[in-house]
């Protein structure tokens, strides 16, 4: 019977005492006991070893590296776009109130523009300052301008083909009692002409300045006077 140099702990548990006198234990297992044996030289696998561990450490440390990497430059670009995000909603909301406040001056430019017109034409028709308010409500209140252009409304807001120089002579024949050198201008009450009387049609700037627009057109109907 030949003699393993080597036994697992099973095969050692077989051998008789006398032949596990022999043996000493091992990290894996029973070596036989016998001088004069050539050790393997294993320098060069451990170097192989170290070798591949060391490549193996270097090529972790470089993919470690490469995350790292790319989740800075992940964050760098959110970053970014979080920067341009911000910066075109400012853009935005200056563009917008820019673009308001143009419109807020167009508005602004074009009532002026019909007031002027509409006080133009209220001047031809009567120089009396009270009528001529009125008529300039009147008239401006049927006014627009599109495309630089002024256009006349008619009663409900929409667009008409009229002329201004029309929309003046229907003003006239609607309210006569506020345009000079009509019969319906200037008209007093019915009826004898007391102090009384007298008094009742004549107000104040202020007075007649606090009266609503229905108000001021009975009055001045009337035959009321502005002092």
């Amino acid at each position: 019977m030949s003699i393993k140099y080597s036994v697992s702990e099973e095969e050692f548990s077989t051998l008789d005492e006398s032949q596990q006198g022999l043996y000493s234990q091992g990290e894996s297992g029973y070596t036989l006991n016998v001088e004069g044996v050539p050790q393997e030289d294993v320098s060069g696998l451990k170097q192989k070893i170290d070798k591949l561990l060391g490549e193996k450490k270097t090529a972790q440390q470089k993919a470690t590296e490469a995350e790292e990497k790319a989740k800075a430059e992940t964050a760098e670009k959110l970053r970014k776009a979080n920067d341009f995000e911000q910066l075109y909603n400012s853009s935005e909301s200056e563009r917008q109130k820019a673009a308001q406040e143009l419109n807020d001056l167009k508005s602004t430019i074009q009532r002026q523009k019909l007031t002027t017109e509409a006080s133009s034409l209220a001047g031809q028709m009567t120089k009396d300052t009270a009528r001529a308010k009125l008529l300039t409500e009147q008239l401006q209140s049927r006014l627009t301008v599109v495309d630089g252009e002024t256009r006349v409304l008619d009663a409900s807001g929409n667009l008409t083909v009229s002329t201004v120089n029309e929309l003046a002579t229907s003003i006239k024949d609607e309210y006569p009692f506020l345009v000079d050198g009509s019969k319906a201008a200037g008209g007093g009450a019915t009826g004898g002409n007391s102090s009384g009387a007298e008094v009742s049609k004549m107000k104040s700037r202020a007075d007649f300045e606090n009266m609503n627009a229905t108000k001021k057109m009975e009055f001045i109907k009337s035959g009321g006077i502005v002092e």
